[in-house]
């Protein structure tokens, strides 16, 4: 059984990078439409039995309920890796044989990139590099707890090396719509360029034509 993890921080907290080039409360709205594009667009892709969204905050958890996915909160905020890993096991315990662990902030990406992942799926790791290929945007893991989450600066070589010490078989994996995510004012000017008939680049013009 194949889950799609979403692990969702505040989305207060969310966008550090911004800082400067939009207000907090853009920032934070944008972080939130992200993630209801992303859960939505995760809901609508075949090959993908089950959605799970982990977060601990409130709201995010509700309309996450309200789509029909599984919630894994958590009491406190944790990071990235350990909110994934902990969620992982959570899935193990109801049946999953695989997780495709997924951002939020991948506004390109349809539900076609989903579907091509989960099909991707083998005893393993599969892994979809961030645009400069250093980072980790997308991690296929089966069994779900085959490798431990090293998701940050340096992660796709992290997690590379972690599969090979332990004998795991790993393939790099390069969905473009999957590769490019939102962290930068250059990674907004590119998405604004490239995006058309988008709910974020709808917003997101918006947002920037009143800065």
């Amino acid at each position: 059984m194949i889950f799609a993890i979403l692990p969702v921080k505040n989305p207060n907290h969310a966008k550090q990078r911004l800082e400067g080039f939009l207000p907090a409360a853009i920032r934070s709205a944008l972080a939130r439409l992200m993630y209801e594009q992303t859960l939505e667009t995760l809901c609508q892709a075949p090959g993908i039995d089950r959605v799970a969204v982990v977060t601990s905050d409130h709201e995010i958890a509700a309309h996450a309920r309200s789509l029909g996915s599984l919630v894994f909160e958590e009491a406190t905020q944790q990071s990235h890796s350990a909110s994934a890993d902990a969620a992982c096991l959570h899935a193990i315990a109801l049946g999953a044989t695989t997780v495709l662990l997924v951002p939020i902030d991948v506004p390109l990406a349809t539900a076609e990139d989903f579907t091509e992942l989960a099909a991707s799926a083998r005893p393993g790791v599969v892994i979809v590099p961030s645009a400069d290929q250093t980072g980790t945007n997308a991690l296929v893991r089966t069994p779900p707890d085959v490798i431990e989450s090293r998701f940050g600066p340096g992660s796709l070589r992290a997690h590379l090396d972690q599969a090979r010490s332990r004998g795991v078989p790993a393939e790099v994996l390069r969905l473009p719509g999957l590769m490019f995510d939102i962290d930068t004012p250059e990674d907004v000017e590119e998405f604004l360029a490239r995006a058309h008939g988008n709910r974020v680049a709808t917003f997101l013009r918006s947002a920037c034509a009143l800065r």
